[in-house]
Formats: structure tokens, C-alpha cells, sequence
């Protein structure tokens, strides 16, 4: 080690006594040669690798002076430049040694410093041709993979995005690593990724071809939806950030957030129904174990009904406590076999609150995006019909989601033009010749739901909506009532009642509009009702289709309350002889065919040849009401202006709780 002396005259003896009061001189000693320090690590020969490192020898770092800090500065940058000129005369050895340490951690004493990495960066930016080689990957993958980049000072980050500039530009197959890298990191919350989509925002224009591979890594590094839900919202943040300033990957994108919200949402369906069946199951197995003990003695019978009582109050606290727990996200503490259930439970509590979080979170963002103002650059428009695009091929052909179908239910409600929009395709689905039954079926139960649902929908709309399905089904019953004559006699070659289902599908999402709309179909100063709807129901109640027999049992019963406190139909007695038809079929009984004809026009011998199977699978279709009341709390309360209960408009009928 050198040290470096004043060796300019030495003063007098007599002078050192003078200058005493003088502000002290400090005797400086730094070194001038890079110095070699081992590090952990061992090569293949057992020998110690090294590390590079530029010291300063002083005793106290206060007394070190700023042009001690140029000249160990000026010092790494010869040892920077040094390591360069060796790279192209094919020796790796100082360069490797840089980017060690680079990649050590954050916390290591040995860790590249701050002051040191900025030299580096600044002498690669400049000398960026001598990194095209294989041999310059290590210290371009250390820069790359920079433990938390992004935190670095303002002046040293101003640097490192200017070097991936340079870099990316100079050599660009290195843009496919960097744009990796950085949308691996979109699992870090917004305020920490402005760095990260500049970035992207920028290359994206330079290297459009890139948007290819920068598609596939938005679903690779999509958090799983068993991951933190601190993850999956901060990742959905950014991609959506994302969405805004790259136009040609929206599509992608949306539909890429689509597919995994349905996964989330069909997987909570399932364990709810899971719930459901374990409930179900115990009831069943104490049903049985009580039918065992049937020819036991009066007093065994006495001591298996005390047992019976016992277990039923059991099992309904239970399942109480089961209930208690879904709605307050509180786990249950049960024992034995009902540990499962703990567990399951708190699988849902999970799902839960990921859902919520994310559907909030889109719905406001997309609330944003679809102002007034964006909707007429034609911006909003295209974020709207790419949706309204998924909503047909993902959301409907997916059976029994909870809360996906609410995105468009928000978003078709911020303008009456995309309200519009939305029934328009809605209604194109529901009749168009070119679709399954399936889907026409689960198209109009969206239909019913929505107009019964949304509460920014005006009185124009929904007396449209009504005027076109009371005019279709109006049609139908006078082309295609002699049908059901022919299958009643044995002449039907099409099957049986089931190929009426589309015909009841539109009559019960009228019936559930009506519901919840009858005030509005009503004028309150004439008395007169929209689109007739009194003598259109004393119609279609009466017909050969019989469709208070097929649609669904709960709507019917209060479809049947309504019109008859309105005094538009009396229904009460058709479904009562349905209701004795469906028992005699049961027990096996004869058909009494004067009864039959008076009841339903001869439909309950055509009534028999509607599978039960097919018959059940129709049940269960229009047993799903989209628009179902939200049980997602967060996102509940954002959808309160936008949504109707049924407490708002049944007066003493019924609450939404009831109908579940």
C-alpha cells in the first residue's frame, strides 16, 4: 500500500509554534492500484475467486474529500474500461468478477455500491458495441435482473433506463429478457411499476413485433388464482394499465382476465354447492339410520325419536353455524367429521374476497375508461364492444357464474347508448336461428334479469323489450299451437314438449320482468296497461302450451300473486290441477281426461312424454337467474346504484332471501 506525503519544504521549528491555532492539515492515505478481495465462492481449481473493489485507506470517513471520491470514481471507471478491453480480447474474467457483484444481495457489505454501479452503467451506455458477444451475457443478465431496480436514486435510475434504451436499441434481442423481466415484476403495486410500463410503453412503439411474446408472458406470469390476492389485484392492475397504452394487446389481454376471473368464480360455485351437498348428505344418513329402527318396541320408538330430535337440532345448529360463517367470514369450530367443512369454509372466505377485490377493481377502473368524453373519441366504444365480444363467447357459454356476468351489468349502465347496445345483443341471441337452444335459453334468462335488475334502464327500453316478446310469443302461439294437438294424439315427429323450450324460456323472462316491473307497465292515471298485458297473459295462461306447467315453480307462484292482486289473470287454479297432473304421474294413477281437458286443454297426456331427464335439465336452465343478488361484499355496495332489489319493489310479497 502507497502513501503519499507533502514533500514540499519542511517549515521551521519556530514556525510549527506559530501555526498552532491554524487549521489543522489531514494527512490523506488512499490507494492507487486496485486491490484483489476473496470472496466465498471457489473456481474449478479450488481456488478463490475475487472480487473487485476500489478502497479508499482512511480512518475516518469524515475526513475523506470530494476529490478522494473523484479519484477512486476515476479509479473504477479505468477498471470498468479495463474489464471491457479485456472482453474483446476474449477474457471474461474482470467482467464476471462486476457482475458478482451485481448480484449480490441487497444487504451484502460486498454489494456493488450505488456511486460504483453508476460509473458502470454509464461506461457500458457508452461502449455498448463491446457487449455483442456471448461473453458479455453474465454482466448484461446482472444488469437485467437488478434486485430492485426500480428504488434505485433518481440520477443513478435515470441511468439504468437510459443503458436498457441503449441496449435494447443497439442489440435488440435482449428486448425479449428485459420485457420478460419487467412483466414479471407486475405483481408489485402500481406506485411501484410507473418505471416498468415507461419501459414497455416505449419499446412496444420501437419493436411492435414484440407484442407476440410480451401476449404470452402476460399468462405466464399470471398469478395462480391459489396465489395471495395482494398478488392476483396488483397484477390485473397493471395489466390493465397496460391495456391503456397498448391498444393492439386488448383484446388479448381482456380476454386473457376473463378467462381466469370465471376460473375463480366457477371454482367458488363449486365449493358452495360442495357446502350444499355435505349438508344435504348428513340430513339424508339421519334419515336413514331413523327408517332402521321402524319395527323396534313403543319404547325403543320413544328413545329413537328423543335421538332423532337430538341429531336434527345438531345438525341445524350446524348447519347454522355453516351459514353464519359463509356470510360473516368467520370460521366454524366444529369437531370429527365436520372438520372438512372448517376448511371449506375457509376456502370460499379466500375466493371470496380475491373475487371481490378484483371485480371491484376493474369496475372502477373500467368506469374511468368509459366517460362521456371517451365514448365519443371512440375510445370507451372499444373497450365496450371487446367486452360485449367476451360477454357472448366466454360468460354465456359458461354455466352458473355468480359475478363475472356483473361487469357488463355496470358497464352497459353508464350510458343509455351502451344500455342499448347491450339489450340489442341480448335480444339478436336470444332468437337467432343460427344458435343453440342452450344459448337462446341462457340469453334470455340474462334478458329477464337485466330488465328486471338494472335501475338506470328507462321506460322507453323496458316497455321495448316487452313490446318485442309479448309480439313473438303472440306469433308462436298462433303458428304452432296445432303441435301441440298432434303430440298429444301421436303425431308428433319432432318429440314431444321440449321442443317448446325456447317458447317457455321467453314467456317466464317476461313473467320475471313483469314481476319486477308491473308498476311501470301500468298507467296509473288510464288504468291501461302496456303492450295489452292483461289480455296477453289471460291469453297465453290458458293455451295449449300450459306454460305455468313448465317454467319455473317459484316464478310462476309469483307471477300468479301479482296478476291477481293487479286482477289481470287468476292462476292459482291452473296451477293447483298442474300440481295434481305432476302427483297422479307420479303415483301411477289413471288421468281423469275430463279433468285434464278442463284443466290444460289435453297437455297433461303430452305432458308424459317430456323425459325426465330432459325435463330436469330444463328446470335447472331456467332455474338460473344471472342477476342474482351479489353476496361479494365490497363489490355489493359499488353496485348499489346500479341494481334493484327485490325489497324495492315487492311491497309484501317477498324478500331476495326467500326466493334463494
Amino acid at each position: 500500500m502507497l502513501a503519499f506525503e507533502n514533500s514540499s519544504k519542511r517549515p521551521a521549528p519556530q514556525d510549527i509554534v506559530e501555526n498552532m491555532n491554524l487549521t489543522k492539515k489531514h494527512k490523506v492515505e488512499f490507494s492507487d492500484q486496485v486491490t484483489m478481495f476473496p470472496s466465498s465462492d471457489s473456481d474449478e481449481n479450488g481456488i478463490k475467486k475475487s472480487s473487485i473493489k476500489v478502497k479508499i485507506n482512511n480512518n475516518d470517513s469524515n475526513q475523506t474529500t470530494l476529490g478522494d471520491e473523484k479519484f477512486a470514481l476515476d479509479m473504477y471507471k479505468r477498471v470498468v474500461k479495463s474489464a471491457l478491453d479485456d472482453l474483446d480480447k476474449n477474457d471474461p474474467t474482470q467482467i464476471n468478477l462486476i457482475s458478482s457483484q451485481i448480484n449480490l444481495s441487497a444487504k451484502d457489505s460486498d454489494r456493488i455500491s450505488e456511486s460504483n454501479l453508476s460509473i458502470l452503467l454509464e461506461v457500458l451506455s457508452n461502449n455498448i458495441t463491446k457487449l455483442d458477444t456471448s461473453k458479455a451475457n453474465t454482466i448484461i443478465q446482472s444488469i437485467i435482473t437488478l434486485e430492485k431496480w426500480w428504488e434505485l436514486p433518481t440520477a443513478i435510475l435515470s441511468k439504468y433506463i437510459y443503458f436498457i434504451r441503449i441496449l435494447c436499441s443497439s442489440i435488440p434481442k435482449w428486448w425479449q429478457d428485459i420485457s420478460m423481466n419487467l412483466i414479471s415484476n407486475f405483481i408489485l403495486p402500481n406506485s411501484s411499476t410507473s418505471h416498468h410500463h415507461d419501459l414497455l410503453k416505449y419499446f412496444l412503439n420501437v419493436i411492435p413485433s414484440s407484442m407476440n411474446y410480451i401476449d404470452s408472458y402476460l399468462s405466464k406470469f399470471f398469478p395462480n388464482k391459489n396465489d395471495t390476492r395482494k398478488k392476483l389485484v396488483n397484477y390485473i392492475s397493471n395489466i390493465l394499465t397496460l391495456t391503456s397504452y397498448c391498444k393492439e394487446l386488448r383484446f388479448q389481454t381482456w380476454s386473457l382476465l376473463i378467462e381466469r376471473i370465471i376460473s375463480i368464480d366457477v371454482e367458488l360455485q363449486n365449493e358452495l354447492d360442495e357446502l350444499d351437498d355435505d349438508d344435504e348428505f348428513a340430513e339424508d344418513d339421519a334419515e336413514e339410520e331413523d327408517n332402521d329402527d321402524d319395527d323396534d318396541d313403543e319404547k325403543d320408538d320413544d328413545d329413537d325419536d328423543m335421538e332423532e330430535e337430538n341429531d336434527e337440532e345438531e345438525s341445524n345448529m350446524n348447519e347454522e353455524a355453516n351459514s353464519i360463517a359463509i356470510m360473516t367470514n368467520t370460521p366454524v369450530d366444529l369437531d370429527g367429521d365436520e372438520e372438512y367443512d372448517v376448511e371449506l369454509s375457509q376456502n370460499i372466505k379466500e375466493l371470496s374476497n380475491k373475487l371481490d377485490s378484483i371485480l371491484t377493481l376493474i369496475s372502477t377502473r373500467l368506469g374511468e375508461e368509459l366517460k362521456p368524453e371517451n365514448l365519443e373519441n371512440g375510445e370507451g366504444v372499444s373497450i365496450f364492444n371487446t367486452l360485449t365480444t367476451l360477454f357472448k363467447t366466454h360468460v354465456l357459454s359458461t354455466y352458473y357464474t355468480k359475478s363475472i356476468q356483473y361487469i357488463m351489468f355496470h358497464i352497459s349502465q353508464l350510458q343509455s347508448e351502451l344500455m342499448d347496445s347491450f339489450l340489442v345483443s341480448l335480444i339478436d341471441i336470444s332468437f337467432s336461428p343460427n344458435e343453440t337452444s342452450e344459448k337462446k335459453v341462457k340469453a334470455l334468462q340474462y334478458l329477464g334479469s337485466y330488465i328486471a335488475r338494472a335501475k338506470k334502464l328507462s321506460r322507453t327500453q323496458i316497455i321495448f323489450v316487452a313490446s318485442y316478446l309479448t309480439s313473438w310469443l303472440n306469433r308462436f302461439v298462433l303458428e304452432r299451437e296445432y303441435e301441440v294437438d298432434m303430440i298429444a294424439n301421436g303425431d308428433g315427429s319432432g318429440g314431444g314438449m321440449d321442443r317448446f323450450k325456447h317458447f317457455y324460456a321467453v314467456f317466464q323472462s317476461l313473467c320475471y320482468m313483469f314481476c319486477f316491473r308491473h308498476e311501470l307497465f301500468k298507467d296509473q292515471v288510464t288504468g291501461q296497461w302496456e303492450c295489452e298485458l292483461d289480455k296477453f297473459f289471460q291469453r297465453l295462461i290458458v293455451s295449449k302450451f300450459n306454460p305455468l306447467k313448465y317454467c319455473n315453480e317459484n316464478v310462476m307462484l309469483m307471477f300468479a300473486r301479482i296478476t291477481q292482486h293487479e286482477g289481470i289473470a287468476y292462476c292459482f287454479s291452473i296451477i293447483e290441477n298442474n300440481s295434481n297432473e305432476r302427483l297422479r304421474g307420479i303415483l301411477g294413477k289413471p288421468l281423469d281426461n275430463t279433468d285434464g281437458k278442463s284443466a290444460t286443454n289435453n297437455t297433461t297426456v303430452v305432458g308424459t312424454t317430456w323425459s325426465i331427464v330432459t325435463r330436469q335439465q330444463f328446470i335447472d336452465l331456467q332455474s338460473y337467474f344471472p342477476y342474482d343478488p351479489l353476496f361479494l361484499k365490497n363489490y355489493k355496495n359499488f353496485m348499489k346504484q346500479y341494481y334493484i332489489e327485490w325489497s324495492e319493489v315487492s311491497g309484501d310479497y317477498e324478500s331476495d332471501e326467500s326466493d334463494e
